[in-house]
């Protein structure tokens, strides 16, 4: 005898992914009290060490504070982003015929995943299964072949809706954080550590030979890191800095010194 194992309904499955990124919601939302808490302490004892004259010791509270808000606003994203992952797949199982809209979600979902793997793993944990599920079932029911990439169909629309997600948390961040009562001490970094993370995430190709790059940069500090940083958000956070380099007709190190500064300023993360 031979038998087939029967898969849930679509409807079914659609309601799954909403109760797990709704739990997921919940344990974000519960680190971001334990973060914004953690705030308010290092903040506190900022503001006393300074009132003691203890700028020493002030600025040593002020730095942790600029880690545990780099960590908040990541949290602050994942929430946002993930609100609005839930609100396509209630849209789409409300009205039943959307499913095409699904594709989105899995490049939402992919991205947030890969951000909050470092302060949440379990949370990455999840996602990861969520996406799994919604891509065997856009795969199952036709709306994407398996050998055409979700990733690459979703892209641009998922892209706008982290965008949007991104520029938001910031906002809030910045509304539910006081200002630091003097500005943090660099924290002391190897340029290269970091660098080389973000280098192996985009590896070039191997039939693609390196350049060397002798031009002179004429552009001022502030306007090389604002144009690195609109390069990173109109390729999704991913970057080859020789592709980067020569794109903005700027060299190498030029690159490596804005993406540096960026790290430091908390406006990117490298993973």
């Amino acid at each position: 005898m031979r038998f087939s194992l029967t898969k849930p309904p679509l409807k079914e499955r659609i309601l799954h992914a909403i109760y797990k990124l709704q739990t997921q919601q919940t344990k974000l939302e519960e680190a971001s009290a334990k973060l914004h808490q953690r705030d308010r302490e290092m903040f506190e004892r900022c503001v006393g060490a300074k009132a003691a004259g203890d700028d020493a010791r002030a600025a040593i509270y002020a730095n942790e504070c600029v880690e545990i808000r780099k960590m908040a606003k990541i949290v602050m994203f994942s929430q946002l982003a993930i609100e609005k992952a839930i609100l396509r797949l209630q849209t789409i199982e409300d009205v039943g015929d959307l499913l095409v809209q699904m594709t989105p979600v899995v490049g939402i979902i992919r991205e947030t995943k890969g951000k909050i793997k470092g302060i949440i793993p379990e949370v990455a944990y999840e996602l990861e299964e969520v996406n799994r599920m919604l891509n065997n079932t856009l795969t199952e029911t036709g709306k994407v072949l398996p050998e055409v990439s979700v990733e690459e169909e979703a892209s641009d629309e998922a892209k706008k809706i982290l965008a949007e997600a991104s520029m938001l948390a910031e906002q809030k961040i910045e509304e539910r954080y006081p200002k630091l009562p003097l500005p943090p001490e660099p924290t002391p970094k190897t340029p290269e550590q970091p660098l080389e993370a973000l280098e192996a995430l985009t590896t070039p190709p191997l039939s693609t030979p390196k350049k060397t790059i002798t031009k002179v940069s004429q552009i001022s500090e502030d306007e090389l890191k604002e144009k690195v940083l609109s390069y990173l958000k109109q390729h999704g956070g991913e970057l080859s800095i020789e592709k980067c380099a020569s794109t903005l007709n700027v060299t190498v190190e030029d690159v490596k010194k804005a993406l540096s500064l960026l790290e430091s300023e908390g406006k990117i993360i490298v993973q």
